[in-house]
């Protein structure tokens, strides 16, 4: 069975990006240093971020741009997703050491 190639969708990977460059600044930065450092245009950034905080995940802070508690929210289940598998591995484990 051949494997399906699907292609990149461009303003879900800027998008990507955007938050990429927001998590690198260590304080709020405006859509100006966003675009300048993305080298895109200032309205296309700003659209960008727009979206972005209307779906929750950047905030606006005093004329300037940082990540959004929702990024949390979802780093919060990774972490405890991963805490919780890492549990039952440590109990397969110990089972084994029994036997």
């Amino acid at each position: 069975m051949a494997e399906k190639t699907y292609r990149t969708i461009e303003s879900v990977r800027k998008a990507c990006e955007i938050l990429g460059v927001l998590a690198e600044a260590k304080e709020p930065i405006t859509g100006a240093e966003v675009a300048l450092r993305m080298q895109m245009s200032q309205g296309t950034v700003m659209c960008h971020l727009a979206t972005l905080q209307d779906a929750g995940f950047i905030q606006e802070v005093g004329g300037g741009w940082r990540l959004g508690m929702k990024l949390a929210i979802y780093w919060a289940r990774v972490k405890a997703n991963k805490e919780a598998e890492r549990d039952r591995i440590n109990k397969d484990i110990e089972q084994l050491g029994e036997g």
